[in-house]
């Protein structure tokens, strides 16, 4: 496995964990705390957990079978859900604290393409 890789794999398992930390955080702020609600969450990391081992299987499939296709698919799945982890955790943020949500310091995460940022 190559250093990208495990570095890509490393990212998104702490952005999940990040998120899960976050969305747990806001529901306590928030008196919110449901075991319903963190079991479904655990479902769906675990859902982004597979995707990363799919790709993993998939990526290094493709030096032994003939799939048709030889693409990487590792890094560009774990940007996908990097970029979906780190959305979530800035709502989650911007919800613990409204100040920082309306304040410049979540703009800098912002793409100037998604009309977060006019100049």
């Amino acid at each position: 496995m190559e250093k990208t890789e495990i570095a890509a794999l490393a990212i998104v398992g702490i952005l999940i964990a990040m998120d899960y930390m976050t969305g747990l955080l806001k529901a306590a702020m928030q008196h919110d705390i449901s075991s319903e609600k963190m079991r479904e969450g655990l479902w769906h990391k675990s859902g982004l957990i597979l995707v990363m081992l799919l790709a993993e299987v998939v990526e290094r499939g493709q030096q032994y079978l003939d799939l048709g296709y030889s693409v990487p698919l590792i890094v560009p799945a774990a940007v996908y859900i990097s970029i979906t982890e780190i959305s979530s955790i800035l709502e989650n943020i911007g919800e613990i604290n409204p100040d920082i949500a309306a304040g410049p310091l979540l703009k800098l995460f912002r793409s100037k393409r998604d009309g977060g940022d006019t100049q």
